[in-house]
């Protein structure tokens, strides 16, 4: 009878394993699906902040031709201002055409992992080059305005406006770069958590 009794605990006792490590499986995809629309989520900022940067240079393109022709700048700082805004938009597109198709994550995680480092790597990179080559237009612009502009009082105040244009720019774009660099860094955490390292 005791035997019996111990025999039934033990059934008991099985069965009680058998639903928790239910229960701890339906916790663990509970866990990987929040990771991935997590991860998602954070794609999909990234992806949007492209597009409207993509549109942005679209625009500045166009208003860039249309006004600097209108105001007076030299033909050789209007083609350079429309060739470096379209290579910094192309730039853009090119920097993350990869994870603009990326849309669904049960695809391979490896292939995102390495498509989120690269992006990574491009936009470190990418300070190095753009700050220089705003520095050096900048100055153009300055010297166009200063010496080129036929009216000395719009050139002023055009300079004082592409100063403060300049400033708040700055202050964006490095918001932005920063923040897509922390957006990364999350999403490879959270891809390494996936992965289950």
């Amino acid at each position: 009878m005791e035997n019996n009794m111990m025999f039934r605990e033990l059934e008991d006792m099985k069965v009680q394993m058998e639903l928790l490590k239910e229960k701890l499986e339906k916790q663990e995809i509970v866990k990987e699906q929040h990771l991935r629309n997590a991860i998602k989520g954070k794609l999909g900022e990234i992806n949007r902040i492209a597009v409207r940067m993509i549109l942005v240079g679209l625009f500045a393109m166009v208003y860039c031709a249309l006004m600097l022709n209108n105001l007076g700048f030299s033909l050789c700082y209007q083609v350079v201002t429309i060739v470096m805004l379209s290579f910094c938009t192309l730039a853009t597109y090119v920097q993350h055409k990869n994870l603009l198709k990326a849309r669904d994550l049960s695809s391979d995680l490896v292939k995102e992992t390495f498509d989120l480092l690269k992006l990574k790597k491009r936009y470190n990179r990418w300070l190095k080059f753009a700050l220089p080559m705003i520095a050096v237009w900048c100055s153009w612009l300055a010297y166009e305005v200063l010496y080129v502009i036929p009216d000395r009082g719009i050139g002023v105040s055009m300079l004082i406006g592409a100063s403060v244009g300049v400033v708040i720019g700055g202050f964006v774009g490095l918001k932005i770069h920063f923040g897509t660099l922390k957006k990364i860094d999350e999403m490879l955490t959270q891809i390494k958590e996936l992965k289950g390292e």
